[in-house]
């Protein structure tokens, strides 16, 4: 099938029209594309953990639904088939590489706003398999794949629709980059510099000793929603070494956080009791951080965009974004770093 058309039929760019052509020309997989259905949907479903209101509406959208969106045409099945194809030739993605993905968010069919949930949806036998034999536990598994209704949810609040704006993040779990481990969400990667993620200069780096330099495996860490729990903090960081050695096959001495949460700024706002600062007091920061406002509406207010005008002010940390804003402030995103214990 033609891109082009495939594009034209559904609103796509020309940056999303690239990515089906690339896509369209890989390798064909091993396992041939399966959606699941009837009792096996619904398992997925539960395993996706889609809050009531995004899953009832992807139970309508679901190929065979019986509903008016449940069929499907040539057109939609191509774009499912090049992501899945695309996951396929990802499943071993070097460690620290990046692939991008369509987020489709504007799309006015909202079986392809979610084209991705259902290549993730035939991916999930694959992924408990391919999990099992790195010796991961299922419960790490199950907990890993429910992000993808964590990222719905996101996705609703911020957009007002059904969608998943960040189905690149999702990606990410099936081809081996993404664990959720207790408290904390671990990505296998190498230490250096990469989009937000800062490390020092190559000589100062050995100056820190073995495992330290740049190149050496490292796991970035990310926090899931609702998290910063001390004690699950503390009790995922104590398993992540251990974890990295028998189910990665690397053994980090380090781990890495680039997040708004680690901007220094928060502690004159939140004190020191707060969850947020004490996550802080935890790394040691290095270089100079990047703009972060984007990042801070996004996770703090849920909104897309940056708009001090229309934030609430509900809350101390709402009111502290908008107010350092208003007085010609700013906010970053800091990379910090920790040695494992």
């Amino acid at each position: 099938m033609d891109s082009g058309a495939v594009a034209e039929r559904f609103g796509l760019g020309a940056g999303e029209r690239a990515w089906l052509e690339e896509a369209a020309l890989l390798p064909e997989p091993v396992r041939a594309l399966v959606v699941p259905s009837g009792a096996q949907a619904a398992r997925v479903l539960d395993l996706f953990a889609l809050e009531a209101v995004d899953r009832a509406e992807v139970e309508g959208l679901w190929p065979g639904s019986g509903g008016p969106w449940g069929v499907w045409p040539p057109e939609l099945w191509y774009v499912v088939e090049c992501m899945y194809r695309r996951l396929c030739a990802d499943a071993e993605l070097a460690a620290g590489q990046w692939r991008d993905w369509p987020s489709l968010v504007g799309v006015e069919d909202p079986r392809v706003r979610v084209a991705s949930l259902w290549a993730f949806a035939a991916m999930v036998g694959a992924q408990f398999a391919s999990h099992g034999a790195r010796g991961v536990e299922r419960s790490v598994t199950a907990a890993t794949l429910a992000d993808v209704g964590v990222q719905m949810g996101r996705s609703r609040r911020m957009f007002g629709r059904l969608s998943l704006e960040t189905a690149s993040w999702v990606a990410a779990q099936f081809r081996g980059r993404l664990f959720w481990v207790g408290g904390l969400q671990f990505e296998p990667a190498l230490l250096g510099n990469q989009g937000g993620v800062e490390w020092y200069a190559p000589e100062e780096a050995r100056g820190l000793g073995p495992g330290m330099g740049v190149g050496d495996p490292v796991l970035r860490l990310h926090i899931p929603t609702g998290g910063l729990d001390p004690v699950a903090v503390q009790e995922a960081l104590g398993r992540a070494r251990g974890f990295a050695r028998e189910c990665l096959g690397i053994d980090p001495v380090v781990a890495t956080c680039t997040s708004w949460l680690l901007d220094p700024q928060w502690g004159s706002v939140l004190g020191e009791g707060s969850n947020i600062v004490g996550f802080q007091r935890r790394f040691t920061l290095v270089g100079a951080g990047v703009p972060g406002e984007s990042d801070v509406f996004r996770f703090v207010f849920g909104m897309a965009r940056v708009d001090v005008g229309g934030a609430p002010r509900r809350t101390r940390l709402e009111r502290a974004v908008v107010e350092r804003l208003e007085s010609g402030g700013s906010w970053q995103v800091r990379t910090g770093w920790l040695r494992l214990p």
